[in-house]
């Protein structure tokens, strides 16, 4: 047993002798060893790996430095960043940054793309949670919207996962320091013909789309739109607890369609969503052959053109 230089001279100089015995050092050694375990394993659950996914948005430059990232998941999430040997001491890096063709958008970019985000979640993020090194995910990503939905299907909802939002108002991706402003949302039906196999969802949450502006081959689709109680803001995800509230209307969104239209093959998906809208969107997606195709737009000066299909 190790000990101090105060006790080790108590110890030498016999000044204990009779009450530290070798039946009372042994309860303390076990007893110290039990509150290195509970402290140790609390330790342990409140691991976190980081996933940090930066592409370029027409052109312009992304940043998401790792300090930033690691800074917010400390302070709001009070989780510790687990930065394995594997995994570079970095968390996993998904980097966009390195390839052609984002702007002005040529045909093979989002191929690409995806193609580095496969090989990024199955190559590092899955091994991981099967090796028992992973046991929950903090998720940090900027990009093209429909890379961003990508990115949350990959990662879907079957490991515990915490999506962060940069925050415009503060520059940040710490989430701001406020009361939860209740912000909650709905989603209507527009309508359209019931028959038909593909619909449209239309997401109003930091800008609004007029069903105008859509394709007008998908104008008589039937159509739903999502959007918050309050009205429209790029900075609607102010707080955890609504990005909670918005999570948990898309998927009851997708659970009534199963049962109000069963015969959806794809669903069309326009509008603003935020970073982190973008990502719990994708998150919970079932798998393809359990729910519609989603099929993701760019917009562009003349309108809108096709992305990706997820």
């Amino acid at each position: 047993m190790l000990a101090c230089s105060g006790c080790h001279t108590e110890i030498d100089q016999q000044k204990v002798a009779g009450l530290l015995d070798v039946d009372f050092l042994r309860q303390r050694k076990r007893e110290h060893e039990a509150d290195i375990r509970t402290q140790t394993d609390l330790l342990k659950d409140k691991r976190t790996a980081i996933v940090r996914m930066a592409g370029d948005i027409r052109g312009d430059v992304m940043q998401l430095p790792r300090a930033a990232a690691a800074e917010a998941v400390i302070r709001n999430a009070q989780r510790f960043p687990n930065f394995l040997e594997s995994y570079d001491r970095q968390g996993v890096e998904i980097d966009l940054q390195r390839l052609p063709g984002e702007h002005p958008l040529a045909p093979g970019y989002y191929d690409q793309a995806v193609a580095v985000i496969d090989s990024a979640v199955d190559g590092r993020i899955r091994p991981g949670i099967v090796n028992g090194d992973i046991s929950h995910l903090s998720v940090f990503a900027i990009a093209r919207l429909p890379l961003l939905i990508y990115l949350g299907f990959k990662l879907d909802d079957g490991v515990p996962l915490d999506i962060y939002q940069r925050h415009r108002s503060t520059d940040s991706w710490m989430w701001p320091q406020i009361d939860d402003p209740g912000t909650d949302f709905s989603v209507s039906f527009i309508g359209g013909e019931t028959s038909a196999t593909a619909g449209v969802l239309v997401t109003n949450l930091s800008g609004t789309t007029p069903p105008s502006d859509l394709p007008d081959n998908l104008r008589d689709l039937p159509m739903w739109t999502l959007q918050p109680t309050s009205q429209p803001a790029e900075d609607i995800f102010s707080h955890p607890a609504v990005l909670a509230r918005y999570t948990a209307a898309v998927r009851t969104y997708f659970t009534n369609l199963e049962a109000t239209h069963k015969q959806l093959r794809s669903l069309h998906v326009f509008g603003a969503l935020p970073l982190a809208g973008a990502l719990a969107f994708g998150s919970i997606l079932k798998s393809a052959n359990l729910r519609p195709t989603i099929i993701t737009y760019d917009r562009t000066g003349e309108g809108y053109r096709r992305a990706l299909e997820v």
